[in-house]
C-alpha cells in the first residue's frame, strides 16, 4: 500500500478525534474481526459505524459500485484506524488520560455538553418555542429606569418602586415618555447630556435583553406602557414603540447625506435617487456618500445589528426585496437612500434549537427550567429530604393534635447562623455542630448540617436583610435542588448513551491530541541531531527542476541598498550615480556612501532626510524592487515624481539549496512524519497489531 501523504494523515487524524470507544461485540459468524490491537478485537459492525461517516454514508446505507479509489480510501482508513488504536493504548499506558490538564479541558466540555440534560424538559421546550415565536418579531422600545441594586434594602427598593410608580402614572396622564425619562436620568446623573428620546433601545428580539424586560416588551401592544418590572438593573417601565415582522438576518448599504443643510441635501438625495432609476449602480453613487466608513465600501455597512439601525431603516427595509433600494427618505441623521443586500429567512424550529439552549444555559429563563428538573428527579430518585420525612411510628398511633415528628430538623443551624451571613461575613468550626442526624439522602450518599453549612458560607453574599428562619430554609432548599442536580448529572452518561460517547470521543481526542505533541511534534523539535541527520539526508534528494521542490531552494538573489533622494535640485541624479560608482567600486559601506551623498549636497539640503537609505536582500520573482534587466553588480538610477531613487546592487547570488536553518520550517514538517512513521511501527509490534486483510477485502459500501 502506498504511503498516506501528511495531508490525509492529519485530516484522517482529525476524524480519529471523534471516534467512539469501541465496546467489543460477542464474536458471531456474520460478524468477523477487522483487527486486533493490544489484544481488543474490532468487529466489522464496529468498524463500519467509524468508517462510513468518514466517506459520508450511514450504517444500512445501500453499497454502490466498488472503485479503485474507494478501495484506497478503505486501505487507507483501516491502517490510519490500526495506528489510532494502537495509540490510544500507548497513551492510557503513559498515564496520559490522568492528565490534570486532560482532565479541567473534559471537565468544561462536558459542563457544557451536560447543561441541556439537566433542565425540566416540559419547561424548556416551552422557552424554546417561546424564543423561537418571537424571534419572528423585532421591537423598538423605550424605558424609564429607577435604579437599585438586587440586593438592596427593603426601604430603598420600596422607594425604588414608589418612585416608578409615580413616574408611571404621570406618564398614564399624558406627560411626554420621553420627557420624563430624561428628568430620572438627570435626576441621577446632573451632568448626563441631553438626548433626543432619551430611552429609547432601538430594535432588539428574543435573548437581546433581561428575561424580565423581554417578556414585558413582547406582552405589549405597540403604544402601550407596562406596569413597573423588576431586574436586577432596578425596577423599569416598558414603552412599546413599534414591532416589525423581520426575520432572520439582514445586510444592508446605504448613501447617506448629512442632516446640516438638509434642503440641499434634499434636493442632492432625489437627484442621486433619478441617477439610480436611470442606471447607476449604487456602489458608484455610495462613493459621493457622507459615510466615510462605507463609501469606499460601496455603502455597506459591516456587522451591524438591528439595534444599531434608525426605526426608519428597518421601516425600509421591512418589505423590500434583495437587491432593491429604498425611496430618499429623511431621519434625525440626514437623508438616505438603502439597498437590501442579503436577508436570511428564519431558519427552522429544529435548527435554531442548539443555539437556543447554548442561549438558555447563560440565560436567568433557564433557572425555571432547572427548579422544575431538580423536583422531578426527587421523585425519579427516590431523593429523601428528612426534615420533611416524619418517624416511622412502627404501627403506633399517633397522639391526637400531637406534633408530627421529623427525621431530621434544622433547628440547630438555624440557631447558630448570624445576622452576618447576610453581609457575606459567616465562619464557623465544624465543632459547633452536634445535630449530625442525615438531612438528605441520595442513593449511596447522605448529607447533614455540616454540608448545608458549607453551601450557605459559599454562597452567602451582601443581601437585603431578612429572617434567619427564612433564610436558611430558603438556602436549604436551593442546597437540595444542587445535589439533586449533581446526582443527575452523575446518571447522564448511564440512562443517554450518545452523550456518554461524545464525551469519550473527546476524551480520547485530548489523550491523542497531547500524546501525539510529546511523542512526535515537540519530540521532533527538540531531537537537534537527528534532525540534522535528517536535512542532510533529505536534501541531496531534492531537485530544483521539480516544481514541489522549488520551496527548499534560493532562487537568483541580490543584495540592494537603496538611496532615496528627495528633491533632485539638491544634488544631480548623474552626479549622484559617479558617487555611487565609485564607492562601489572601493567596496564602501551603505553609511559612508550615504555620507558621501549627502556631503556632495547643497547646504540648504544638510537634513537628515535629504538622503534615507535601507539594504534589502531580495530573491526573484518574490519582489518589485529591482527590474528584469537589473540582476547584475551595478547602480540603477530610477526617478521618482520629483527626487530620484538609486539603487547599488552590490552582490548577487546564484540560484541554492536552503541551508537547515533557511528551510527549516519545510524540513521540520517532513522530519515529524518520519518520527510518525517509525513510532507507528514501533507501536504496531508493541502491541501485536493484526489486520485481517481478508475480512477488509470482502467489505462494500
Amino acid at each position: 500500500m502506498s504511503r498516506i501523504s501528511k495531508t490525509v494523515a492529519c485530516a484522517t487524524l482529525m476524524c480519529c478525534f471523534q471516534l467512539m470507544c469501541i465496546a467489543p461485540s460477542a464474536a458471531q459468524t456474520d460478524d468477523p474481526v477487522v483487527m486486533e490491537v493490544g489484544g481488543e478485537k474490532v468487529y466489522k459492525s464496529d468498524f463500519m459505524k467509524e468508517f462510513l461517516p468518514t466517506v459520508g454514508k450511514k450504517v444500512g446505507d445501500a453499497p454502490t459500485v466498488c472503485t479503485y479509489e474507494k478501495r484506497e480510501a478503505l486501505n487507507n482508513y483501516v491502517n490510519l484506524y490500526a495506528n489510532f488504536r494502537a495509540k490510544l493504548l500507548d497513551a492510557k499506558a503513559m498515564g496520559f488520560d490522568t492528565m490534570p490538564e486532560l482532565k479541567s479541558e473534559l471537565y468544561k466540555y462536558r459542563r457544557e455538553l451536560a447543561a441541556p440534560y439537566l433542565i425540566d424538559s416540559s419547561v424548556l421546550s416551552a422557552l424554546l418555542h417561546e424564543a423561537y415565536e418571537r424571534n419572528h418579531y423585532s421591537l423598538d422600545a423605550a424605558h424609564i429606569l429607577v435604579h437599585v441594586r438586587q440586593d438592596a434594602a427593603p426601604e430603598d427598593t420600596l422607594a425604588a418602586l414608589q418612585r416608578i410608580q409615580e413616574l408611571r402614572r404621570r406618564v398614564m396622564d399624558g406627560e411626554d415618555f420621553f420627557a420624563v425619562a430624561s428628568e430620572e436620568v438627570h435626576r441621577v446623573n446632573p451632568k448626563a447630556p441631553n438626548r433626543p428620546n432619551e430611552g429609547e433601545l432601538g430594535y432588539f428580539t428574543s435573548f437581546d435583553m433581561v428575561y424580565p424586560f423581554e417578556n414585558a416588551a413582547y406582552g405589549l401592544q405597540v403604544g402601550e406602557v407596562s406596569q413597573p418590572v423588576r431586574t436586577r438593573f432596578g425596577y423599569h417601565i416598558v414603552k412599546l414603540l413599534d414591532k416589525v415582522e423581520l426575520q432572520g438576518k439582514v445586510s444592508v448599504a446605504h448613501i447617506w447625506l448629512h442632516a446640516t443643510d438638509s434642503l440641499k441635501n434634499k434636493g442632492l438625495i432625489h437627484t442621486m435617487y433619478q441617477r439610480l432609476m436611470d442606471g447607476t449602480p449604487f456602489e458608484e453613487l455610495a462613493r459621493e456618500s457622507d459615510d466615510r466608513t462605507t463609501s469606499g465600501n460601496g455603502g455597506l455597512m459591516p456587522d451591524v445589528t438591528l439595534s444599531q439601525l434608525p426605526p426608519e431603516y428597518i421601516h425600509a427595509i421591512e418589505h423590500m426585496k434583495v437587491g432593491e433600494v429604498s425611496k430618499p427618505f429623511f431621519t434625525k441623521y440626514g437623508w438616505h437612500i438603502v439597498k437590501l443586500v442579503s436577508k436570511e429567512e428564519l431558519a427552522p424550529y429544529e435548527d435554531m434549537v442548539p443555539y437556543y439552549k447554548q442561549k438558555l444555559a447563560r440565560d436567568q429563563r433557564g433557572e425555571a427550567s432547572r427548579k422544575a428538573f431538580a423536583s422531578n428527579c426527587r421523585k425519579k430518585y427516590k431523593i429523601v429530604d428528612l426534615t420533611q420525612t416524619p418517624v416511622p411510628t412502627d404501627g403506633k398511633k399517633r397522639k391526637k393534635d400531637a406534633p408530627v415528628e421529623m427525621q431530621a430538623s434544622l433547628d440547630e443551624l438555624i440557631s447558630i447562623v448570624p445576622d452576618s451571613v447576610m453581609s457575606g461575613l459567616w465562619r464557623y468550626k465544624d465543632t459547633c455542630f452536634h445535630d449530625l442526624r442525615p438531612l438528605v439522602q441520595v442513593p449511596g450518599k447522605t448529607y447533614n448540617v455540616k454540608d448545608v453549612a458549607s453551601y450557605i458560607r459559599k454562597h452567602q453574599k451582601q443581601q437585603v436583610a431578612t429572617k434567619i428562619d427564612y433564610y436558611v430554609k430558603n438556602h436549604y432548599q436551593d442546597f437540595i435542588d444542587s445535589v439533586t442536580i449533581v446526582y443527575a448529572d452523575s446518571q447522564i452518561e448511564n440512562e443517554n448513551p450518545e452523550f456518554a460517547e461524545l464525551v469519550d470521543e473527546y476524551r480520547r481526542g485530548l489523550m491523542i491530541f497531547n500524546y501525539n505533541d510529546r511523542m512526535i511534534w515537540t519530540k521532533a523539535i527538540k531531537d537537534s541531531a537527528g534532525f540534522a541527520g535528517f536535512y542532510n539526508r533529505e536534501s541531496q534528494l531534492k531537485d530544483m527542476s521539480k516544481p514541489e521542490d522549488s520551496i527548499y531552494f534560493w532562487r537568483m538573489r541580490a543584495r540592494v541598498v537603496t538611496y532615496d533622494v528627495a528633491d533632485s535640485a539638491c544634488l544631480a541624479p548623474a552626479k549622484a550615480k559617479k558617487i555611487l560608482d565609485k564607492g562601489l567600486k572601493k567596496s564602501l559601506g551603505s553609511l559612508e556612501m550615504r555620507d558621501a551623498l549627502q556631503k556632495a549636497m547643497g547646504k540648504k539640503c544638510k537634513g537628515a532626510d535629504a538622503v534615507k537609505s535601507s539594504v534589502d536582500l531580495v530573491e526573484q520573482t518574490h519582489q518589485n524592487l529591482l527590474g528584469d534587466n537589473q540582476w547584475s553588480v551595478g547602480v540603477y538610477m530610477v526617478p521618482q515624481p520629483k527626487g530620484y531613487r538609486a539603487l547599488v546592487v552590490e552582490r548577487v547570488f546564484e540560484p541554492m539549496l536552503k541551508s537547515q536553518l533557511e528551510a527549516r520550517g519545510y524540513y521540520l514538517s517532513e522530519y515529524q512524519n518520519e518520527v510518525e512513521r517509525n513510532l507507528n511501527e514501533e507501536l504496531r509490534k508493541k502491541y501485536n497489531v493484526k489486520i485481517n486483510w481478508d475480512v477488509v477485502d470482502d467489505i462494500v459500501y
